[in-house]
């Protein structure tokens, strides 16, 4: 009974250790002030003070050199393993973003998602929650990397089947004008 206490106590010590760590990764955004809702999708490509990229152009945020290397829209994602494979799901799309960072600080980093933006309809979306899955080169799950070395991943966003318009990626631990055009989603 005393383990199983002593275990519950530092299984939750530990969570609340890594929310702690998590909340105070998004440093930037703090010192700002500024929110997600600051930003439209729509006008971002008509102001000039944004670090604006397009896919395969390297962004230089605080501590990556982020690429979106390909996007596409699927109805489904195949990893190459069956178990980990996202299904096909009625009234939603998966986009995957193939994406390489190259930590340019002088110490190791942890890597975050990011988040994507869209306008449909004259209104701003945000997806701030990629897909888990479970396989080396799908996701970022709390991966830290070295400095000037580069981790090259597929994020996966779920959409909405109905969504169009020009996406945006903002990459984790970047600012708010920090951002790369995905291009078209249809």
């Amino acid at each position: 009974m005393k383990k199983n206490i002593k275990h519950l106590v530092s299984l939750g010590s530990i969570t609340f250790f890594l929310i702690i760590a998590m909340g105070s990764m998004d440093d930037k955004k703090e010192k700002t002030g500024s929110s997600k809702a600051g930003t439209s999708a729509a006008t971002v490509s008509t102001e000039a003070e944004a670090n604006y990229r397009k896919v395969g152009e390297t962004l230089a945020t605080d501590y990556f050199d982020v690429t979106v290397n390909k996007v596409s829209v699927e109805n489904s994602v195949n990893t190459g393993n069956e178990l980990a494979d996202l299904k096909p799901e009625a009234g939603t799309r998966y986009l995957i973003i193939n994406t390489s960072f190259k930590n340019n600080s002088n110490e190791s980093r942890m890597l975050m998602d990011g988040e994507i933006l869209i306008n449909y309809n004259g209104k701003d979306y945000t997806f701030d929650k990629s897909e888990t899955v479970m396989l080396e080169g799908w996701g970022l799950m709390l991966d830290q990397i070295n400095p000037l070395t580069t981790k090259t991943t597929n994020l996966v966003y779920k959409i909405p089947a109905e969504l169009k318009g020009t996406a945006y990626y903002r990459p984790g631990r970047s600012g708010d004008k920090d951002l790369i055009d995905l291009g078209n989603i249809q």
